[in-house]
């Protein structure tokens, strides 16, 4: 392994087995996190509020929070077949909302409790995870179904079934009450977005 400190412009800074000095890893992996946390618990706090699980939703962002960990370890490090080799942070998805409620509502409906919709839950998860695992080793005969253009409509309809949740947060978050739309929400909100399109656009020269 070597230690890499420059790269000409439009190349990669980093190669696979290259080691970046502990500041620029430092702060990338700040940028992860932050980047991250934000992925992993809003649909975790999404599934615990619908479906009222109530008491339950720490331990589920605390277990969505570990699996996310132990995921990434895998999929960096390899173990056998699965995992890319590759610093590919792993984490929930809003992909799988409508399987996961569902589900949930499918217990809740028989009288279940919130133990039982976490149990459902987790051994949904984990039963989708093997089938993932088994059909990633398929992956370059899938890329005939699987095309840009299935994937570009899936998140597609993702980004728009989360229309509604973006504006709600940007006027103040659902628990605002009264105070959904205020002018201080909205200035908030005007903010972030206005600092997320400079540091886009900023050219790091």
């Amino acid at each position: 392994m070597r230690e890499k400190t420059a790269a000409p412009l439009g190349t990669l800074i980093y190669k696979l087995d290259d080691v970046p000095p502990p500041g620029p890893a430092t702060l990338a992996a700040v940028q992860h996190i932050l980047a991250a946390i934000v992925g992993i618990v809003t649909p975790t706090l999404i599934i615990g509020g619908v479906l009222g699980l109530g008491a339950e939703v720490p331990y589920l962002i605390a277990m969505s929070l570990f699996v996310s960990g132990v995921a990434t370890f895998i999929q960096c490090r390899r173990i056998g077949p699965v995992g890319s080799g590759l610093l590919s942070l792993q984490g929930t998805s809003f992909a799988f909302l409508g399987a996961v409620l569902a589900a949930g509502f499918a217990v809740k409906g028989r009288g279940g409790t919130p133990e039982d919709i976490l149990a459902m839950i987790f051994g949904l998860c984990l039963v989708g995870c093997l089938v993932e695992i088994a059909l990633s080793q398929f992956i370059g005969k899938l890329g005939r179904i699987i095309t840009p253009t299935v994937t570009g409509v899936v998140i597609t309809v993702i980004g728009l079934s989360l229309v509604k949740v973006g504006f709600t947060d940007f006027a103040g978050g659902a628990t605002a009450g009264e105070n959904l739309g205020d002018p201080v929400n909205l200035a908030l909100g005007f903010l972030v977005v206005a600092v997320i399109l400079v540091l886009s656009f900023h050219s790091n020269r």
